[in-house]
């Protein structure tokens, strides 16, 4: 793959800079059922607290894009395979718009597999354009493009409603996504240049996964991923819906907390990446993210009418900068503990645990919220996930490992 070797400024930023923009327009896609659900469910004859199980369909088909999308990169070049995920948001969205079951489940195959793909075609990329010394900071960046897409669906859907009806806003927004496929294009003579031939069989989904396991440092790295992404997109889908139908909010007010939680994960990507490349261990950042999320999971549960609303606000921003913001380091953690050449291989095995967490988190958050009547609740029970992780790692005072980056 070529574009590696040169370690300069300008390559890195505009690596860093499509990555971005497609791992955005990925993550806002994904966040747009969430958003809607509160005013969408029923043209479904479907409770808001359904699109758990859309959210969990769609990440499910993500896990076995994630998969096979180190055999994708090698084969046809992580350019192209960005190009692909941008085609998937486009058209996912454009069936959705046709609002039947079928074509929903559709949408979400459909937006799933564009998500599975991003981060082992960016991981690829990144892993050749950065040096690393700012490796973590650099897959931070990156992924601040998942919270980021999660605020424009809070700002602009909210917004498009006010003009048009949820079906015709997802045209709107398949039609922004198709523009962002002329820009991906001049990345390919860069990073598609050099392709292996490598065919897809059934050995291609379970080799990551198998590669995973044996790595026990990757190994808990996965797990650790998996339960915060249960927090995380539990957090992400029921927000809205729990302050605009447990606390009273409107769909406005609801979208700009969502937006501003969002935005504190943006903020918190980048500032996390930064401590774990110059002041503590990636895996001691990782430990104390998951204290401070478990910790906001149960002061969310607590919320009632009378929060005042600057207090429910500071909870939710503080929620977001962690259990939105610890994704960079991982994924940067996981690139240096890859062998040479197989960033986008390890990266699509340890995505597997990922995605396994949001599989799950989102349709149990579900059930313990329609269960108990209560989605405070299902914020309980999302938060004793991560307090549990921590507890077990500050229990085995693990380190992160020695081995040398491969530069």
């Amino acid at each position: 793959m070529s574009g590696g070797k040169e370690h300069g400024i300008a390559p890195v930023a505009a690596a860093v800079a499509i990555t971005l923009a497609v791992q955005s327009l990925t993550a806002m896609a994904l966040a747009v059922p969430a958003v809607l659900a509160p005013v969408a469910a029923g043209d479904f004859d479907a409770a808001p607290t359904a699109v758990g199980r859309w959210v969990g369909f769609s990440y499910m088909v993500a896990m076995f894009a994630g998969l096979a999308g180190g055999t994708f990169v090698g084969r046809y070049g992580p350019a192209r395979m960005l190009q692909i995920a941008v085609l998937g948001v486009a058209l996912g969205l454009a069936v959705g718009a046709g609002a039947h079951v079928a074509l929903l489940l559709l949408c979400g195959a459909l937006l799933g597999a564009a998500h599975g793909l991003v981060n082992p075609a960016s991981s690829a990329i990144l892993a050749a354009a950065s040096p690393p010394r700012i490796r973590s900071m650099v897959f931070s960046i990156k992924q601040t493009g998942v919270p980021l897409g999660g605020a424009v669906a809070g700002i602009l859907v909210p917004g498009l409603l006010l003009r048009m009806s949820w079906p015709a806003a997802l045209l709107v927004l398949a039609i922004g996504a198709a523009t962002l496929l002329a820009l991906v294009a001049p990345y390919r003579r860069v990073y598609d240049a050099t392709r292996r031939v490598e065919r897809l069989h059934l050995r291609t989904f379970a080799a990551p996964v198998a590669e995973v396991w044996a790595n026990r440092a990757v190994r808990e790295l996965g797990v650790v991923s998996g339960v915060y992404s249960a927090v995380q997109i539990s957090f992400i889908t029921y927000l809205v819906s729990y302050l605009k139908l447990e606390l009273g909010y409107s769909l406005l007010a609801a979208g700009l907390v969502f937006s501003a939680a969002q935005l504190a994960g943006v903020l918190g990507r980048v500032l996390w990446g930064a401590v774990a490349d110059h002041v503590f261990a990636p895996r001691s950042v990782l430990a104390a993210l998951g204290l401070v999320m478990a910790l906001c999971g149960f002061a969310l549960a607590s919320f009632t009418p009378a929060w005042a609303p600057g207090a429910v606000l500071g909870v939710c921003v503080l929620y977001g900068a962690t259990a939105v913001g610890w994704n960079g380091v991982f994924l940067a953690e996981v690139a240096r503990l890859a062998p040479e050449g197989r960033v986008a291989f390890l990266t699509g095995g340890t995505q597997f645990f990922t995605f396994a967490g949001v599989l799950v988190g989102p349709p149990l958050f579900g059930a313990i919220a329609a269960l108990s009547g209560s989605y405070g609740t299902g914020f309980v029970a999302t938060a004793v996930l991560p307090l549990f992780v921590v507890v077990v790692m500050i229990a085995r005072r693990r380190t992160a490992p020695t081995e040398p980056d491969r530069r």
